[in-house]
């Protein structure tokens, strides 16, 4: 048998001999006698014990090793999780303590330009807005105190840019590295703001408009018969200076009652709208003598037009009235002189900041009407109420507050969007942007200028207010018709089915006692399909759109009536056929 060697062969077996000779060297070593059968059974079993212990233990730590690596795996996923969180949510976080910021994500950082490193110096309320400081202090004094567990407020901040940008700040107090500080969750709601203020810019408009169209239509039936019988006294006073001044001053005044009411249903976009292809180049060249006598010799006063020739798509007339506001303004923004300039141009896709927040921006091409002056210029908190209706910067009883509100209303309903840029000291410029067309323009004109006043026609005019039934007989008599009347709209049909032989035209009046004039039309044209109608009304555009007449009642005369406007509506649908068999007989000569 070899050494090491059990007798049964096994390698690593003991051989009993070996084993007691190698106890007996070593207690005689350690200074023992030579041990028994039972302590080395006791040691053999110590030995099998430790060596379990040993073997549990190496499982215990690898056990641990494994459950640690499982766990710091966990935390990985977990902290990765939460990061992804905080660093892709739409909303900015950032923790606030002592004032300062320790902490922010990478979304607060885009909403307020600066970098964690730029902001940590900076106390909260060198970036919040002067007009929130004081609620700001108030909302982290009540947190710090532990008076409420979290607060909402929408605050403004001023960005890294300059930039004034609106937020909605949730404010919860929280432990940042065992010091109390204000957990901050804030979302852009700059864009909401100006939604807001333009909804309830439009709320305004629309009291205005239900305030204006509902005295509309008895103040206008009033003005008529004033106007009217105002502009027959100064023709029959002629002769006489003195009264004929009085009536001169009538009108003066009845005029600017009427402009009263239009400015009202201008800024509301309730005023009656007759958009057509327009030169925008020959409005202002048609308004420019009449601008240089309202601005003054003490300004001077220059036009600056485009090479191209902008065609839009409007009302003239309400263009010439934005140019007059605007003059009138610059005139009392230089009292000591100035210079106003107007200018145009052709824009493509005018951005936001260019055209501003006033209007619904829309890619296209824009005819731009800049208006300049040199004036002393608005602040800020001025600009943003500029358009609202009654608001004005002079003194009481010198402005009614409606000019630029009537502008606003004007340029949005031709379909266009203002902007003003000034700074105190430095003079206002107002861009007016107007969409261009591809359409000719209009030559409807031509047919209104060709129209002469006087007729002897017979003439049936329906209406039911006494005074401007009076007033309008004596006008059109004055000027050679003949008049028949009818006080309601039962009266204006059974009239025109006695006398259709002699009357050439219907004046009708749109709201009437027992039928209106949409009534008494259709029931006219069955018996005479040519004939030919012009309606009039004291209501608002808007109003007969509600009561379903819309196109129905076209052409149309809105009071109050001027006496030249009235003729010349008349001599026009009598003579349109011939007019424009004229100017299509000029064209095909020329």
């Amino acid at each position: 048998m070899s050494p090491g060697t059990s007798p049964a062969g096994h390698p690593f077996a003991i051989d009993p001999g070996t084993f007691l000779g190698f106890c007996e060297k070593w207690c005689a070593i350690l200074g023992g006698g030579a041990p028994g059968e039972g302590d080395i059974r006791h040691l053999i079993s110590a030995l099998r014990i430790a060596a379990g212990l040993a073997l549990f233990l190496l499982f215990w730590v690898w056990i641990l090793i494994r459950s640690s690596r499982r766990r710091k795996k966990q935390l990985k996923g977990v902290n990765e999780r939460y990061r992804l969180l905080v660093e892709n949510t739409s909303e900015g976080i950032m923790v606030i303590v002592e004032g300062k910021a320790v902490f922010m994500n990478e979304r607060a950082s885009q909403i307020t330009g600066f970098s964690l490193h730029e902001l940590t110096p900076r106390a909260l309320s060198e970036i919040t807005g002067s007009q929130d400081g004081n609620a700001v202090k108030q909302a982290h004094r009540r947190i710090m105190r532990s008076e409420v567990k979290s607060l909402r407020l929408p605050i403004r901040i001023t960005c890294k840019n300059g930039e004034t940008k609106w937020i909605h700040n949730c404010w919860v107090g929280v432990t940042w590295k065992g010091t109390p500080g204000v957990l901050c969750v804030f979302s852009d709601i700059t864009e909401s703001k100006k939604m807001e203020q333009q909804f309830l810019q439009a709320q305004k408009m629309e009291a205005i408009g239900q305030l204006a169209g509902g005295i509309a239509h008895d103040f206008n039936n009033i003005l008529t018969a004033i106007s009217g019988y105002g502009n027959l006294l100064r023709i029959k006073t002629d002769n006489d200076p003195a009264l004929n001044r009085y009536a001169r001053n009538i009108l003066a005044c009845s005029n600017r009652a009427a402009n009263l009411v239009k400015g009202l249903l201008a800024f509301s976009r309730k005023q009656v709208n007759d958009p057509r292809p327009t030169d925008l180049h020959d409005v202002i060249k048609g308004a420019e003598k009449m601008l240089r006598r309202i601005i003054g010799e003490h300004i001077e006063f220059s036009v600056i037009l485009s090479k191209t020739t902008p065609v839009v798509l409007a009302d003239s007339n309400q263009i010439i009235q934005v140019l007059i506001n605007l003059a009138t303004n610059a005139r009392d923004a230089m009292p000591k002189g100035g210079k106003v300039t107007i200018r145009t141009e052709t824009v493509e896709n005018p951005d936001a900041s260019a055209a501003g927040e006033n209007g619904e921006r829309q890619d296209g091409r824009y005819a731009l009407l800049s208006f300049e002056d040199t004036g002393e210029g608005m602040d800020e908190s001025m600009v943003d109420k500029i358009f609202d209706p009654f608001f004005t910067t002079k003194e009481p009883g010198k402005a009614s507050g409606l000019g630029l509100a009537t502008i606003y209303g004007i340029v949005k309903q031709q379909k266009g969007f203002i902007s003003v840029q000034t700074n105190v000291g430095s003079g206002t410029t107002f861009n007016i942007y107007l969409p261009l067309v591809d359409i000719p323009v209009d030559t409807r004109e031509a047919i209104r200028l060709a129209a002469h006043l006087r007729g002897t026609e017979t003439i049936l005019v329906c209406e039911d207010e006494t005074d401007i039934r009076n007033f309008i007989r004596e006008i059109l008599e004055s000027n050679g018709y003949t008049v028949i009347e009818a006080k309601d709209g039962e009266e204006g049909i059974d009239t025109f089915r006695r006398c259709r032989d002699k009357v050439a035209l219907v004046l009708l009046d749109v709201m009437m006692p027992k039928k209106s004039g949409k009534d008494v039309y259709d029931s006219i044209v069955e018996l005479d399909p040519k004939v030919k109608t012009i309606f009039m009304t004291g209501y608002s555009a808007d109003s007969l759109d509600k009561q379903g007449f819309g196109d129905a009642i076209t052409p149309c005369i809105f009071k109050p009536i001027e006496t030249d406007m009235l003729l010349t509506e008349i001599r026009k649908k009598l003579d349109e056929e011939k007019i424009v068999q004229e100017l299509k007989s000029s064209k095909v000569q020329g």
